[in-house]
């Protein structure tokens, strides 16, 4: 304790090179933390995708005839007569239109002003694979979606704007784009940076054959399917895709040849870019990239978030020890060993540190909160800004902005800045000869 009063003490001689220092470690923390909420809000266990370790997507439907391809979402048929009875490894099966309506309008029944919303059509099942938390009323039903009701869900945010409470919105009518839709649940809206699940209105999915008239309705379609499945199972995955494109192609060779070209898991999903290759000498289904492939552009980042700071503040300190170099040659002579002063210098730069990363996590979460707008166009749901989509720019909540591992990974990268910055420079002047930092000139 005396040597944490000592060293603020001696920091308090020094304010400008303190003030620096401390500015320093504040914005690169400042940045790091904005960087690993995002990162959090799109890699980890955030509401409502709760189960985003088992979560696995399929690449869509390739078909091959000759020289010409065709890349496409699955159809309803497809889904139904090929994987609902052959996947035995996925626990839950969930499928959605692969595109969003762009722009579409909302407003009561009666009169009043329209607004956009961002719109996801769904199948019941979606709502088992994310938790949505409804505040009133429940999902719709297979029934629903099988008897094509316009049956519709919303967001507490657009239940305040249209009715005056959750409640008061259960049983009510809504018009999208001039259909009448009736309200059968509210939930508490999720998290913008969760892009396969976030959504402000969920209608059922009514859907009538595929995209592509020129190839067989019965495969080719505009359904995006996501499966959950345990990791233990996913080799066993691969293998049930694998059977059943061999089956296709074995049944009805005219058509072409009928790929699933790859498998994501939500990492991959989330940070793979779509580019992959066809093995045509086989049917076998193919996992996403490697990890490392993945994870090395944001450790680039990372890097340069973090070294680059730590180079200009271990320059301040270079130039501090260099001014300190005779005051340490005296300190020596009267018995100070050099562990004492490198722990002394060590404490100063851990406080004034420590200090910093406070600043910095308080100026990242106001950034986060002042700013989102601006940070939302670096994300992949940029497209919320543009105002003829939904107005809800909300993506920083309390689980991304106070998870343990975003506070650890904080105190490790104060940790980091403080032995960078610090060591190399104090130990070269440390080290230096007693009588030639004594006749060093100040």
């Amino acid at each position: 304790m005396n040597l944490i009063k000592k060293t603020i003490k001696e920091s308090l001689k020094t304010p400008g090179f303190s003030l620096l220092y401390i500015i320093g470690v504040a914005l690169a923390i400042a940045f790091t933390m904005i960087y690993g909420i995002l990162l959090y809000g799109q890699l980890g266990p955030v509401y409502p995708e709760y189960d985003r370790d088992s979560t696995i997507y399929l690449r869509g439907l390739t078909i091959k005839n000759g020289d010409n391809n065709i890349n496409s979402g699955f159809s309803k048929r497809f889904v139904d007569d090929y994987l609902r009875d052959n996947l035995k490894s996925a626990s839950l099966i969930t499928t959605k239109i692969s595109y969003n309506p762009r722009s579409p309008k909302i407003q009561t029944d009666g009169s009043g002003p329209d607004f956009n919303v961002t719109l996801r059509k769904v199948d019941p099942a979606f709502f088992e694979l994310y938790k949505y938390v409804f505040l009133a009323g429940s999902p719709f039903t297979q029934a629903d979606l099988d008897s094509k009701l316009k049956t519709a869900v919303i967001s507490d945010k657009v239940a305040s704007r249209l009715f005056d409470s959750p409640e008061a919105a259960i049983g009510k009518y809504i018009k999208i784009d001039r259909v009448k839709y009736h309200v059968s649940g509210v939930f508490r809206e999720g998290n913008a940076l969760s892009v396969d699940s976030y959504g402000e209105v969920f209608t059922p999915y009514y859907f009538d054959g595929a995209f592509y008239g020129e190839w067989p309705e019965e495969l080719a379609g505009g359904l995006a399917v996501t499966v959950k499945v345990k990791q233990e199972k996913k080799d066993q995955l691969i293998e049930e895709l694998t059977d059943i494109c061999r089956r296709i192609n074995a049944i009805d060779t005219a058509a072409g040849k009928v790929y699933i070209p790859q498998i994501e898991t939500h990492r991959e999903h989330v940070l793979s870019e779509h580019d992959y290759e066809i093995d045509e000498n086989s049917f076998k289904v193919q996992e996403g990239p490697s990890p490392f492939s993945l994870w090395k552009p944001m450790i680039i980042a990372l890097l340069i978030v973090l070294v680059i700071p730590a180079l200009n503040i271990s320059g301040l300190i270079g130039s501090r020890m260099d001014r300190l170099t005779p005051e340490i040659g005296i300190r020596r002579s009267f018995g100070a060993t050099r562990r004492r002063l490198m722990l002394m210098v060590m404490t100063e730069n851990l406080v004034l540190t420590i200090i910093g990363g406070i600043i910095g996590l308080i100026a990242a979460w106001l950034i986060l909160v002042f700013a989102r707008d601006f940070l939302l166009q670096f994300t992949p749901l940029s497209y919320i800004n543009d105002p003829q989509f939904g107005d809800s720019t909300s993506f920083m909540t309390g689980e991304m902005a106070f998870a343990p591992i975003i506070f650890i990974g904080a105190f490790i990268v104060c940790l980091i800045l403080n032995t960078l910055s610090a060591w190399i420079p104090a130990r070269r002047a440390i080290r230096r000869q007693i009588t030639e930092s004594i006749n060093k000139k100040r």
